[in-house]
Parts: C-alpha cells; structure tokens; sequence
C-alpha cells in the first residue's frame, strides 16, 4: 500500500509538470517539449520519455489507477503528452516512434471516454476520431494494437 501511495504521488507531480510544460509549450519548439517531458519522466518517474512511449499498454493504464480506480486527470494529462510527442516525432518524419505514441494516446483517450465519470471535454471525440486517422495511417507495436482494438470491440 505504502509503494502504491507513492508511486501515485509520483504520477501526480509528474503529471502537474507535464500540464504545466503542455500549457508553456510552442508548436514551433518540439524538441524542447520532448526534452521537457523528457526531464520531467526522468525527476518524477526516474525513466525516461522513451520509456513512457514503449510503456505496455497495459501498464500504461494501470499507470492512471489508484487503489482500483481510475483517475481521470492522470490519464487525460498522460494522453496529451503522448499526443504532443507524437507531433514532435511526426515532425521528425519517424513514423515508428509516433505511431507508439499516438496509440497510447489514443489508448488512453478511449478509457476516459469509457469511464462514465471521467469529466470529459466535448473536443474529446474529435481528439479521438483525429487520433484514429494517424494511428491507421503509421506502424503501431502488436501489443498496443491488440489492446485498442479490444476496446473497440467493447472489451475493456
């Protein structure tokens, strides 16, 4: 119990670092935002950003647990900095690495609209169908894959 409360408080200041880094960040700049988020895994969650793109899916959504529920604002901020990611490595031309994060992305987005009392925002759906356009369009790792297209089908 005790690992648990502070892995969470963990996840929770990483997560206010990366809000904060998401709401700072310029479109124009992407490498620093990757090196943002980069130090920010790295001071919170001692890994890196790779790490968090590579996460398995479901421990990725673990992640935004605490004592058996879901927290909303963890998945929702860990779901736009994979997102922003994504658009940095798509900038990059390297279609690998952001097709690993716009499926986590996407991955995460779908258990916030699942969850019937995630507070979630109208753009969501759009952010979601967008999201699905790039995810078919790039290479997504077989594990991710599977766990997005379990979603789809109803499967949790």
């Amino acid at each position: 119990m005790i690992h648990q409360d502070v892995l969470m408080r963990q996840i929770r200041q990483f997560t206010k670092a990366i809000a904060t880094l998401l709401g700072q960040s310029s479109r124009e700049q992407p490498d620093d935002l990757l090196q943002g988020i980069d130090e920010a895994c790295l001071t919170h969650l001692d890994g890196r950003a790779e790490d968090l793109r590579t996460l398995p899916p479901d421990a990725l959504v673990e992640l935004c647990h605490e004592n058996d529920r879901f927290v909303p604002d963890v998945a929702q901020t860990l779901a736009r900095a994979l997102h922003r990611m994504g658009e940095t490595y798509e900038y990059r031309d390297d279609d690998e690495k952001a097709g690993g994060c716009f499926a986590r992305s996407l991955l995460l987005y779908r258990h916030l609209l699942h969850d019937p009392d995630a507070p979630v925002s109208w753009q969501a759906g759009t952010t979601v169908a967008a999201l699905s356009k790039r995810v078919d369009a790039l290479p997504v790792d077989d594990a991710t894959q599977e766990a997005l297209d379990a979603m789809r089908n109803g499967a949790d």
